[in-house]
């Protein structure tokens, strides 16, 4: 595709930049994907997607006025109409706006160009061993694979280039009464074994969801928090829980850590972690983060996320944080818990394999609510029992990555982010489990 070349974004760059005034700079940024989207149920191939595309957002600066603005490109002559006629709008829309006290303005943050194309089987080959691996169940989902880019250029020279190859497998098992486990194999490097690993392991999670399902009274029990279930938490999180902009208008969660009046424990920690290669480390004003930024070292706060606009506002140093200020490349830090151990150190309690629905139920003490999902079992001496009945939990990050954390597994798990409400998403998270002495289910 024409389109997610790199010479084509920066040579049409040049043309739109020729065309700026004296009081005007510009930054555009891109986004283009090359995906196959096929969705499977019943082991078998429904529906077949190929999609190419890719835009240009605009962030078009005039005196201390910005504009901001979308075309789709092509890379062909129309991008080029299409973007004057929108340039010469804005310069009549300018006179009807304010003007922007906390305008960050582009400089000239480098040139660098990262493409992280590893060689995969065609999508053919993929696909064929997922049909054949989970022929003998009933395996529904989604397989995507295909290259995605997201760049940025500005008028005063800097230009940044990422460009991914990857694939995921977000599936489900169901059994004849239609319960379900739901797995996800996503990544780089494709490797047969693993896959043949992720299903086996998911099959044998749905063999135990034959056994029927015990109603679980509210209460506070001994957890296990799977990977999959920890990134639902860190998704929260992200929700300013990490926001200089959001401490500063008095809406962070997690204040009380930042202010020394609270702890969690020392064996959490949580950075963000650009060498994952999941996303690039350069955000829309084309400002390049630390590889690695600490966020929070066993147990204590180092650093909030914080953009250059937030910087602008509250006199504060920026660490490039993007405009919002959520995590992109989250990771907790490992522990000492073996995966072969975790049933027996467990011993009596409930083994979380999912979360969903998670959201803030009080900011001001970092509480959040949710509910279990999919394959959550109750467990005896070390034994699984039974699938649980779904729960809905409300708990504080305090307790849950503070005084309750016992342990923390020694392996983690990448996630990748799956999302494609209008285009693919890049980024993801790297998890561990967690060991928890006591979790509060209310309902």
């Amino acid at each position: 595709m024409k389109a997610l070349q790199s010479s084509n974004f920066e040579a049409f760059s040049k043309q739109i930049f020729a065309l700026l005034e004296a009081d005007e700079s510009m930054t555009l940024n891109f986004s283009g994907e090359e995906t196959i989207f096929a969705r499977l149920s019943n082991a078998k191939i429904r529906q077949v997607t190929n999609l190419q595309q890719a835009f240009i957002d605009f962030n078009f600066i005039k005196g201390n006025k910005v504009l901001n603005f979308n075309i789709p490109f092509r890379a062909d002559e129309n991008d080029f109409s299409l973007a004057v006629k929108k340039i010469s709008q804005s310069r009549e829309w300018f006179m009807d706006i304010p003007e922007d006290p906390y305008l960050v303005r582009p400089q000239h943050f480098g040139i660098t160009h990262e493409e992280n194309l590893k060689t995969l089987p065609t999508n053919e080959e993929m696909l064929a061993q997922i049909l054949d691996m989970g022929g003998n169940v009933d395996l529904a989902g989604v397989f995507t694979s295909g290259d995605i880019v997201r760049a940025t250029i500005n008028s005063v020279g800097q230009f940044h280039w990422f460009k991914t190859r990857n694939f995921s497998l977000d599936y489900s098992l169901y059994n004849v009464k239609q319960k379900a486990v739901k797995a996800l194999y996503a990544g780089s490097d494709w490797s047969t074994e693993a896959l043949k690993a992720n299903i086996k392991d998911t099959e044998f999670k749905l063999s135990l969801m034959n056994i029927e399902s015990r109603k679980i009274p509210r209460g506070e029990y001994r957890v296990y928090m799977a990977p999959s279930a920890v990134s639902e938490l860190l998704g929260t999180l992200s929700w300013g829980g990490v926001s200089m902009s959001a401490h500063k208008q008095g809406s962070a969660p997690l204040k009380d850590l930042w202010e020394k009046k609270k702890t969690m424990s020392p064996k959490f920690s949580l950075k963000e972690d650009f060498t994952l290669g999941l996303t690039p480390r350069f955000n829309s004003a084309g400002e390049v983060s630390a590889p690695v930024v600490e966020l929070i070292t066993k147990g204590e706060y180092k650093n909030f996320l914080v953009s250059t606009r937030t910087a602008n506002e509250y006199k504060v140093e920026t660490n490039f944080a993007s405009e919002w200020e959520s995590l992109r490349s989250p990771v907790v830090e490992t522990g000492d818990l073996d995966r072969s151990d975790i049933y027996k150190a467990l011993g009596t309690g409930l083994y979380i394999s999912d979360l969903h629905y998670l959201n803030w139920s009080d900011k001001e003490t970092a509480r959040i609510t949710g509910m279990t999902r999919y394959a959550c079992f109750w467990v005896e001496n070390g034994e699984v029992v039974a699938p649980i009945e779904d729960l809905r939990f409300d708990e504080s990050y305090y307790s849950f990555f503070g005084s309750a954390l016992e342990r923390v597994t020694n392996f983690s798990e990448l996630t990748p982010a799956t999302g494609s409400y209008f285009q693919r998403d890049v980024g993801g998270v790297k998890t561990p489990g967690i060991l928890l002495s006591h979790f509060k289910f209310t309902l």
